[in-house]
């Protein structure tokens, strides 16, 4: 059975890495922590049974999902545009041709469907570039935007299990 965030009941987790001698501990007794894809909240559950077996996990604590769409960036004077390739709750990979610089902030129009308005980030850094592809990690977007971009994950993430 896959655990649930007792915050906000979404089964969108990840078991993360154990922290301390209290979740070592805990783990004797099948108790593991998690990370809430949606609402970020740590918590622990009862996994009776399973074993982890140690391993290397990612650093990242968010699922990335493959995708493809349109995305609209500006700032610092630049204005450009590209293909979101991977995206998660705190970031994304894009793929474009406009010369972006590590630590740069921009502000980002995502735009998953042509339906629907764009997902508006107000501030994104870049954290890495191996051109054409750029990481982005986002670092501020309203309440209702972060909610939007939540249950556009959420989807892409229900149509992906269901292949």
């Amino acid at each position: 059975m896959e655990p649930h965030c007792p915050r906000c009941r979404q089964d969108i987790v990840q078991r993360i890495r154990r922290q301390g001698l209290l979740d070592y501990l805990l783990s004797i007794a099948y108790i593991y922590p998690f990370r809430c894809q949606v609402c970020f909240h740590r918590f622990r559950t009862f996994q009776w049974g399973v074993r982890y077996v140690k391993q290397t996990l990612e650093k990242r604590q968010h699922d990335r999902i493959v995708t493809r769409f349109q995305i609209t960036f500006s700032g610092n004077g630049i204005d450009g545009s590209g293909t979101v390739t991977l995206v998660s709750l705190v970031g994304c990979a894009i793929e474009t041709d406009t010369k972006l610089s590590s630590g740069q902030i921009l502000q980002l129009q995502l735009k998953p469907s042509d339906r629907d308005p764009a997902v508006a980030v107000d501030a994104a850094v870049v954290r890495g570039i191996r051109s054409p592809v750029v990481g982005l990690q986002f670092l501020r977007f309203r309440m209702e935007e972060r909610e939007r971009l939540s249950q556009f994950v959420r989807g892409l993430r229900a149509t992906q299990q269901q292949r």
